[in-house]
């Protein structure tokens, strides 16, 4: 497994259009990897600010080695504020391990058919532990934060997703569970910056 980081240059204008924009986004990332990528491979993403900073940085996680040099705007030099730095990193976790970590997500619930965001805390608190149960782990209430995020677009604004970020430490109950969340990332809309879950590696 790849994690890059990249430091979005925010006095570019072509930067802050793709970062209002999270399907341009998407296609600006998926240029660094080869179109024949199998089709359940997840490029997952997170968008990250930093206060008082000219740059947003944004991390990247995937299975197949990006080619970010092969990327057309990530490697016009205005574009970001210095070149990528990645590394490869293989989840190893044990059943009990205790672990910090951090979470953007789009939590929904279907209601009468339809996928509806959730936004009240304790139900996106319950939605979380939710996902833990599914995904192998248990949360430490005591220790967990959740920070709305607020509206983000895709396609000009024609789709919309509500994200919440999630801090805190987790409990691993079921190692293959919760590697394959790692790997594949947790809720919906993957594709959009929604669900990478991060936890320490060894450097």
């Amino acid at each position: 497994m790849f994690l890059s980081q990249l430091l979005v240059n925010l006095r570019y204008r072509q930067a802050r259009r793709d970062l209002a924009d999270r399907y341009e986004l998407h296609r600006t990332l998926l240029r660094a990897f080869p179109e024949n990528m199998p089709a359940d491979e997840r490029v997952l993403y997170r968008v990250e600010q930093t206060r008082r900073q000219p740059f947003v940085t944004v991390l990247a996680q995937s299975q197949t080695m990006p080619d970010w040099a092969k990327a057309e705007r990530l490697s016009d030099p205005r574009y970001l504020c210095k070149p990528p730095e990645m590394r490869a990193v293989e989840p190893q976790v044990s059943a009990g391990a205790g672990l910090p970590f951090r979470l953007q997500a789009n939590p929904t619930v279907k209601r009468a058919g339809k996928r509806q965001a959730i936004i009240a805390e304790d139900e996106l608190t319950r939605w979380l532990q939710r996902k833990g149960d599914l995904h192998g782990f248990e949360l430490d209430l005591a220790r967990l934060r959740c920070v709305k995020l607020g509206k983000q677009y895709g396609k000009r604004r024609q789709q919309t997703w509500h994200l919440a970020q999630f801090d805190g430490f987790l409990q691993v109950t079921r190692p293959e569970s919760f590697v394959a969340a790692l790997r594949g990332g947790i809720g919906s809309a993957k594709a959009f910056g929604c669900g990478l879950l991060s936890v320490p590696y060894p450097s």
